[in-house]
């Protein structure tokens, strides 16, 4: 149930994937563009080689941003267990997560800093733990969605009860093979259903140059005045460098700019900011963020949690517990060979199957509860998977 339910929010992912991407790699150098004008001098080296490895992202044509934790599974299990005992995580699911990492990648036909929808060749989405296969892969190549699970490892990993193949009705034909572990395909077009609506992929006005100015100005004047950098050497080939600023008082100065020019920004373009509720929760002490730079190009970014832990949080004096962001070149996304078509179903329905029946509904004999899909319930496809629409089902007729 869990994982068809996030498959139908699937299209925004896939149609997002891009932003998401560059503005992860970019918010690396977001505050520290300009920097170079203020500052010591010891501030201004380390920090003009952050800005510089960061510019060097956005010059590649290809960009991995790769999301992960570096922690102890025992650490996991303790902290999770130290609010409510009932979300707690086992040891299995523990160690699964300590080793959780999910990579979004974009592939253009010009520099990414330069690119724009049209630009764009290729996107990849993955969801991974550990070394080997992938729990999760979605790639859109050629306004073609491409899509493999590893339903069993996945429900392991969350510590859920996943729907096998065989517990599918043979009718539903290649659908049943993404639960068997093999890659499917789907037009793009299918997303809007997926999506629950319009999927177009416009983004709206762009931000105003002037409006854009103002924020690098204010940004730039909060890391001068607030965060300073401590170069850390080499070590193996990569450089180091440590930025530290008081949380609370970064936090509130930065959500304070975006309310700044929240009234000129097009709607959608502000997220959703915390409260002043909200920043009194973020610790008042000095927090760090580390920075990797390999070849002159930002490499890392890591937070380290423990830094923020509070009394009852589960954290012991010596535990680490790193949220780390990798960047890398992903070499060429592909379409991957002997993907089947799965079926694009009649109108109402998500690749032939009717909602209520794989997101539940009234009624309970059709509400897919208990892992499996009725047989009665799969509009069985007769022309050809990808092809023709489904056809009606059979007694259609009689109620004429």
């Amino acid at each position: 149930m869990g994982l068809l339910c996030v498959l139908r929010g699937q299209g925004r992912t896939i149609n997002t994937a891009r932003r998401t991407t560059l503005a992860v790699a970019a918010s690396a150098a977001l505050a520290l563009t300009g920097i170079a004008a203020c500052g010591t001098v010891e501030n201004l080296s380390a920090a003009q080689k952050i800005q510089k490895a960061a510019d060097k992202l956005g010059e590649q044509k290809a960009l991995t941003v790769e999301f992960g934790f570096d922690a102890d599974p025992e650490l996991l299990e303790r902290v999770s267990d130290s609010g409510d005992p009932e979300d707690a995580l086992s040891p299995k699911a523990a160690k699964a997560v300590s080793q959780l990492r999910v990579s979004v990648s974009v592939q253009a036909s010009k520099p990414l800093s330069e690119a724009g929808d049209k630009d764009i060749k290729a996107v990849a989405l993955s969801l991974g733990s550990g070394k080997g296969e992938e729990l999760l892969d979605v790639r859109m190549v050629d306004k073609t969605l491409y899509l493999r699970a590893d339903f069993p490892k996945l429900g392991e990993t969350v510590d859920e009860p996943m729907p096998g193949a065989d517990e599918l009705p043979p009718e539903m034909g290649s659908f049943r093979d993404l639960f068997l572990g093999k890659w499917v395909k789907t037009d793009t077009g299918t997303l809007k259903d997926l999506a629950g609506g319009d999927d177009s992929g416009e983004t709206g006005d762009p931000i105003s140059p002037k409006t854009g100015r103002k924020l690098k100005t204010d940004l730039k004047s909060i890391v001068t005045r607030r965060v300073t950098f401590d170069d850390q050497g080499t070590k193996d080939g990569t450089q180091h460098i440590r930025a530290e600023a008081p949380a609370r008082a970064l936090v509130t100065d930065v959500v304070a700019a975006l309310r700044g020019v929240a009234d000129e920004l097009p709607a959608g373009k502000l997220p959703s900011l915390p409260t002043k509720k909200d920043l009194k929760e973020v610790p008042n002490k000095k927090a760090g963020v580390d920075f990797a730079l390999k070849d002159g190009t930002l490499s890392g970014i890591t937070l380290d949690v423990t830094q923020f832990a509070e009394p009852g949080d589960g954290f012991e004096k010596g535990d680490k517990f790193d949220i780390v962001l990798r960047f890398a070149d992903p070499g060429e996304i592909v379409a991957p060979a002997g993907a089947k078509a799965l079926p694009k179903g009649k109108k109402g329905t998500i690749f032939g199957i009717p909602p209520e029946v794989l997101f539940g509904g009234t009624d309970e004999e059709t509400a897919f509860d208990d892992g499996t899909i009725p047989d009665d319930q799969f509009v069985v496809d007769t022309d050809g998977p990808g092809e023709a629409t489904l056809q009606e089902e059979e007694d259609d007729a009689s109620d004429v």
